[in-house]
């Protein structure tokens, strides 16, 4: 549904003090949240991706820091790399949302006007456009948002419920930056005869169930906590972890675009894994405990877990893949610096506002995997092997993504 103009000019003009500030990138960042939709869902993800890496490379193209994501054409002489960022990040938006690209316009130009007098030249906003159509033009048929072709494994005559599962296509969406979706997948779950799928499924069975008895009060908060799906959860915490305004505006746009950037490919590289091996999840596999051949996993026809599980297959684990992505990343851009890591609860558990601080990477991530395993929808050798792809494409994207020149 179309948000009328006055809210997205709200949802910018609370970002402004009084006189208002130009902070560019968070304002295109809060002007992207306001317009993606729905909320949370890697279409939103992608804008945001697009958005920051416009802006990264149209003001980066002003004074060179960094390697480019594309090269742009040659910047206008003089240009403010704030105008640039601006106009890159603004096209962008309304690019993949034309439908509200009069509104985006206002809530730009309102932005706009509190740059520096004159900073704003048309040379520097064509500069910008060009940057973000091109960028845009890339994204183009990516595949995310293609028709759900799943087929529902049956047989003839037999119902199975008739819920599609989500993220079909983003398994087969194009990456940003890896060289393809199967680039850092794992190997199969583990087989179902053997003693890592009877401690998982008795350890799951037992801490994940609604009325566990053996979790404690401490573990369901932790996992009503990390209870988000999709990568809202860590778009929150962007503004608690990011790289001070003082920076400039480069180094901002590349923080945002290589978190966002990171999260959608890690995404690509989960959900082909998900859709690959078709993993069953706990709620289905204990109630049918007595499939495998394994003596070790009785069934439990009533049990149910503490939180829904989410509408796509059970391995590897989503949420931890992008837990680790969002560490590592924020970890390897702050080089030597140690700060704490800072994580928002999910909305729909526990109050929004409440947070956690996180020492180290390691510390984070351990949260995030106990977390999907005490909220009963995930085995632990899925949520281990989540974490680990998501370190995987972490250290890639640092290694490969809008590196500092020499």
């Amino acid at each position: 549904m179309q948000k009328p103009a006055s809210l997205l000019l709200f949802s910018v003009a609370l970002l402004c003090d009084v006189p208002c500030r130009a902070d560019v990138v968070e304002k295109v960042n809060a002007l992207a949240l306001a317009t993606a939709a729905p909320p949370g869902s890697n279409v939103a993800l992608r804008t945001l991706v697009v958005a920051n890496l416009a802006m990264f490379d149209a003001a980066n193209a002003i004074t060179p820091r960094y390697t480019s994501y594309r090269v742009p054409p040659a910047p206008p002489a003089n240009a403010s790399p704030d105008a640039v960022a601006l106009a890159a990040g603004c096209a962008a938006i309304a690019e993949f949302h034309p439908q509200q690209r009069a509104a985006t316009a206002k809530s730009c130009d309102e932005i706009a006007a509190a740059l520096p007098a004159g900073a704003m030249t048309d040379d520097a906003r064509r500069f910008g456009e060009t940057v973000a159509r091109d960028l845009v033009a890339t994204r183009r048929d990516d595949g995310l948002g293609a028709p759900n072709r799943y087929v529902p494994a049956t047989s003839a005559g037999v119902y199975v419920p008739t819920v599609f599962p989500v993220g079909y296509d983003v398994a087969t969406t194009k990456p940003f930056a890896l060289t393809s979706a199967s680039q850092f997948r794992p190997g199969p779950p583990p087989a179902l005869d053997g003693a890592t799928w009877a401690r998982d499924y008795n350890e799951i069975k037992s801490l994940g169930a609604r009325d566990s008895t053996t979790r404690s009060a401490v573990q369901t908060t932790t996992a009503q906590f990390w209870g988000s799906t999709g990568f809202q959860q860590f778009n929150d915490a962007m503004a608690d972890n990011a790289v001070p305004e003082s920076a400039g505006t480069v180094p901002r746009a590349r923080h945002y675009a290589l978190v966002y950037m990171s999260l959608f490919d890690a995404a690509i590289a989960h959900f082909d894994a998900k859709y690959t091996y078709g993993f069953w999840r706990p709620v289905t596999a204990i109630r049918n405990g007595q499939l495998g051949g394994n003596a070790a996993t009785q069934p439990d026809l009533a049990w149910l877990p503490l939180i829904d599980a989410p509408m796509h297959p059970e391995y590897p684990c989503a949420h931890c893949n992008s837990a680790a992505v969002f560490a590592g990343i924020l970890v390897g851009l702050r080089g030597t610096e140690r700060r704490t890591l800072i994580v928002r609860a999910a909305a729909s558990f526990t109050p929004r506002n409440a947070t956690r601080e996180y020492p180290t990477e390691a510390e984070l991530v351990a949260d995030a995997v106990n977390a999907r395993v005490w909220s009963g929808i995930h085995f632990r050798n899925s949520a281990e092997t989540g974490a680990a792809m998501g370190r995987q494409i972490a250290r890639y994207m640092l290694s490969t993504q809008l590196r500092p020149l020499p």
